[in-house]
C-alpha cells in the first residue's frame, strides 16, 4: 500500500492512494490504532476521486464525483458529459483531539433529489507492532455501544490500560449503530448538505457542537516554530523550505521538559534518540529550544541500570520509545529500548553546540550530571578488554535493531565484494560522534572551572583520533573504511559514513582533500546527493534503505563537515544538489531518502516517511552549510549559486547576528 498520510504529533491518519483505510490504515494515537475502518459512500451511487489537496501535514480535502468524465469518448449515445453530484472531505487531524471530517455534499443535477450518505466505522485497538505484522495472539474483545448522535468502543484488557474511542455527529443520524451512522439529505439543484464527524481517542463524550471542526483547525500544528520562511522572497527553494518547516512543526510534540521532534511518519511517531537530537542539531541556529526541549527529555530518559532485554546501561541514552499495550505487557523492549551507539556521544555534542548558540549557562549546569554519567558511560562502553579506544556495537538478544548505528537495517554494513559485516564493528562516524563529544565535553568542563577533567577528555579525543587514522584509512582507495570489525579487519565499502567523519572533525587535515574528493566522484554522487554507498561496491542497489540510497539529512552532515574544513564549493555543491532534488519531489517536500539513481531526475524511495524530522531539519542545516553559520562570526562564507540573501538568513536564525561580521567573500 502506499499511504497517504495526515499528522500531528503523535495522531496520525494512514490511508492508501484511494483515500481508504484498508488493511494497516487507521487513526493511530500513540501506538494504538483507534480507528480501522471509515468510508464514506452515498446509497445507489459510485464516487470516484478527482482531486486532493494537501493543505498542510494535518490538514487535507479530497474530492469525489459521481461518474468519470466521458467527453473524450466517440460513440452515438447520449450519455450526459458531466457529473451531477460532489462529494467532498475536509479532513484535520489534531493532537490531543483526534480525526475531526466535513462531508460536504452537493447536487449539480437540475432537480432536487434526496440523497442517503453512510459512514461506516470501527476500531480493533491493534498496537502499531501488530499492524505492522508483529504476532502476538491478543484477541481483543471491544465494547460496542450506540446512542443519540455518537458511537463508543471501549477495549479493557485486565493486564494494560484499556482505551476508548468515541465517534460523533452532526447532525444527528437517521439511524445510528455500533458500526456506523445514515444520514438523509434532502438537496435542492445547486444545494448542498454537510455532515461533520469526529473521532476522539480516549475523548470526552461532552464537545461543542457546531465548532469542533473550527477547533481542530486551530488546534492542529500547535504553536508555530517562529521560522520566517516569508524572508526568503522569491527564492527558487523556498517551498522546500516552507514545506520541511511545516513538516518539522507537524512532527514537534510539547513535552514536560520542552518541544522535541518525533521521527517520522507513517509508523515512527515516537522519540528516537538520535533522530531527534540530528533534528534538533540541525535546526539549532533558528529553533533553538528544540534543542533543549530535546537534551532534557533525553537526560530524565537517561539510562540507570544494566538490563540486556532493553540494552540499557548507566548513562546511556535511549534509541527509542513506546506506548500502548505491547509496551505496557513487556513484549516490545521498547520502554525505553537503548539498543544504538551513538546517541549517547551525540547527546553531549548537541549540548555543547546549544551552549555555544544560544549562551545558556543555566541549561549547562541544569545538564552537567547528565552530561557526566554519558561521558562515563562512554569510557566504559570503549573499554571492553581491546587494544584499541574505539566504540563497538555488538549483536544484542533482544528484538531490536541488527545493527546500532545509523545505518541500522539487516545487510546495510558490507565489504566492497558485497560480503555482510557482521557485530561487533566500530562503526567509522560513531568514532567521530565520540572524538567530538570528548572535545566538546573537555570544552563545557573547562567553561565549568574543570581544568584536570578537560585535558583527560582532550587526551581521549586525541587517542580516538591517532588510532582512527592509523585503523581506519585505506591508502589504496585513499578514503577511510566504513566499520572496523573486533578482529581488525577493515570494512573497506565506500559510503557517506565518512561524511559524518569530516562534521566531526576527526579527520586529520591532511587526508581531508581526498576524503572530499571521493565523495564528490561518480561512485558515490549522482548529481542530486551523495550515495550511503559506493556503486562501484558490490553491494550496491539504488533502490535500497542504506546501500545506495540518498538521504537528504545525512547529506546535510556531509555538507556541515566539508564546509568545517573550508570545502565550501563543495558543500554547496551537495547542499543545490539535495535542494534541486526536493524541488521535483511531490509538494517539494523533502522526503526520508531517495533513490540513488544518476538519472535526469531522482526517484522517491518507495516506501519512505514523510514527513520526517531529520528530513524536515535538513533544509536548515543545509543553510549552516552555505552561509557557513556559526554563533560567533556569523556568516562566514556566501553561496555563489543560492538565491537567498544573507538578510533572508538572518531573519530565519534566532537571536544572532549574521549579517555584521560577514565578509560575503567564499573562502
Amino acid at each position: 500500500m502506499t499511504e497517504e498520510v495526515l499528522v500531528d504529533g503523535h495522531t496520525f491518519l494512514v490511508t492508501d492512494e484511494a483515500f481508504t483505510l484498508d488493511g494497516a490504515g487507521g487513526l493511530f494515537h500513540r501506538d494504538t490504532r483507534y480507528l480501522s475502518d471509515l468510508d464514506v459512500s452515498v446509497e445507489n451511487t459510485a464516487l470516484k476521486s478527482v482531486g486532493s489537496h494537501l493543505r498542510s501535514p494535518w490538514r487535507r480535502r479530497v474530492t469525489y464525483a459521481d461518474a468519470a468524465s466521458t467527453v473524450n469518448k466517440i460513440d452515438e449515445s447520449a450519455e450526459q458529459k458531466h457529473t451531477t453530484l460532489a462529494l467532498t472531505r475536509d479532513q484535520v487531524v489534531a493532537e490531543g483531539l483526534g480525526l475531526v471530517e466535513r462531508v460536504r455534499v452537493a447536487n449539480h443535477a437540475r432537480s432536487a433529489t434526496t440523497l442517503r450518505l453512510s459512514v461506516d466505522v470501527d476500531a480493533d485497538f491493534e498496537n502499531l507492532f501488530e499492524v505492522r505484522g508483529f504476532s502476538t495472539g491478543i484477541d481483543r474483545e471491544v465494547e460496542r455501544t450506540a446512542a443519540d448522535d455518537r458511537i463508543r468502543w471501549r477495549y479493557d484488557p485486565a493486564d494494560a490500560s484499556g482505551a476508548t474511542t468515541t465517534v460523533w455527529f452532526e447532525p444527528t443520524p437517521e439511524t445510528l449503530t455500533p458500526r456506523g451512522g445514515t444520514f438523509r439529505l434532502p438537496l435542492a439543484s445547486q444545494a448542498s448538505a454537510t455532515v461533520t464527524m469526529a473521532v476522539l481517542p480516549d475523548g470526552t463524550d461532552s464537545v461543542a457542537k457546531g465548532s469542533l471542526f473550527d477547533r481542530a483547525v486551530d488546534a492542529a500544528g500547535g504553536p508555530s516554530l517562529g521560522v520566517d520562511t516569508d524572508a526568503l522572497g522569491e527564492s527558487r527553494y523556498r517551498t522546500v523550505f516552507e514545506r520541511a518547516v511545516s513538516d518539522l512543526r507537524a512532527l514537534v510534540t510539547a513535552t514536560d521538559y520542552g518541544p522535541v521532534s518525533l521521527a517520522g511518519v507513517p509508523w515512527f511517531a515516537t522519540v528516537f534518540g538520535r533522530d531527534a537530537l540530528l533534528t534538533a542539531y540541525n535546526a539549532l541556529p533558528v529553533l533553538p529550544t528544540l534543542a533543549a526541549g530535546t537534551l532534557r527529555y533525553l537526560a530524565v530518559q537517561q539510562g540507570t541500570s544494566e538490563d540486556t532485554y532493553r540494552e540499557e546501561a548507566p548513562g546511556k541514552i535511549f534509541h527509542e520509545i513506546r506506548q500502548g499495550e505491547l509496551a505496557e505487557r513487556g513484549e516490545i523492549p521498547h520502554t525505553p529500548y537503548y539498543g544504538t551507539i551513538d546517541a549517547t556521544p551525540l547527546w553531549l555534542v548537541v549540548l555543547d553546540e546549544t551552549r555555544r548558540w544560544t549562551n545558556d549557562e543555566s541549561l549547562l549546569e541544569e545538564l552537567w550530571p547528565a552530561a557526566e554519567r554519558a561521558v562515563d558511560w562512554l569510557e566504559t562502553a570503549t573499554d571492553r578488554g581491546r587494544d584499541d579506544p574505539f566504540l563497538y556495537y555488538c549483536e544484542a538478544d533482544s528484538t531490536g535493531v541488527v545493527h546500532k548505528a545509523w545505518r541500522d537495517t539487516e545487510r546495510s554494513v558490507q565489504f566492497a565484494d558485497g560480503r555482510p559485516a557482521d557485530a561487533p564493528l566500530a562503526s567509522a562516524e560513531v568514532q567521530g560522534y565520540v572524538y567530538d563529544a570528548y572535545r566538546r565535553t573537555a570544552a563545557m568542563a573547562r567553561e565549568r572551572g574543570q581544568e584536570a577533567d578537560a585535558r583527560e577528555y582532550e587526551r581521549r579525543a586525541e587517542r580516538i583520533a591517532k588510532w582512527f587514522d592509523a585503523d581506519f584509512w585505506l591508502p589504496n582507495r585513499e578514503y577511510y573504511g566504513t566499520a572496523l570489525t573486533s578482529d581488525g579487519r577493515v570494512v573497506d565499502s565506500t559510503t557517506s559514513n565518512v561524511g559524518h567523519c569530516l562534521w566531526s572533525g576527526i579527520v586529520d587535515p591532511d587526508r581531508a582533500d581526498a576524503v572530499v574528493e571521493t565523495l564528490l566522484d561518480d561512485g558515490l554522487n549522482t548529481g542530486w546527493g551523495v550515495r550511503t554507498m559506493s556503486s562501484e561496491d558490490a553491494g550496491y542497489s539504488p533502490v535500497s534503505y542504506h546501500v545506495g540510497s540518498v538521504w537528504p539529512h545525512d547529506n546535510a552532515l556531509v555538507a556541515l563537515g566539508a564546509a568545517g574544513y573550508g570545502f565550501h564549493e563543495a558543500a554547496e555543491r551537495i547542499a543545490t544538489d539535495v535542494l534541486e532534488a526536493c524541488r521535483t519531489f511531490d509538494r517539494q517536500r523533502v522526503p526520508e531518502l531517495y533513490c540513488g539513481f544518476a538519472d535526469e531526475t531522482p526517484y522517491q524511495y518507495p516506501s519512505a516517511c514523510e514527513p520526517q524530522a531529520w528530513g524536515a531539519s535538513t533544509p536548515l542545516a543545509l543553510l549552516r552549510a552555505l552561509f557557513g553559520l556559526d554563533p560567533d562570526e556569523g556568516i562566514t562564507t556566501a553561496p555563489s549559486s543560492v538565491d537567498i540573501g544573507r538578510e533572508a538568513v538572518a531573519a530565519l536564525v534566532d537571536g544572532v547576528d549574521v549579517t555584521a561580521t560577514a565578509s560575503g567573500d567564499t573562502p
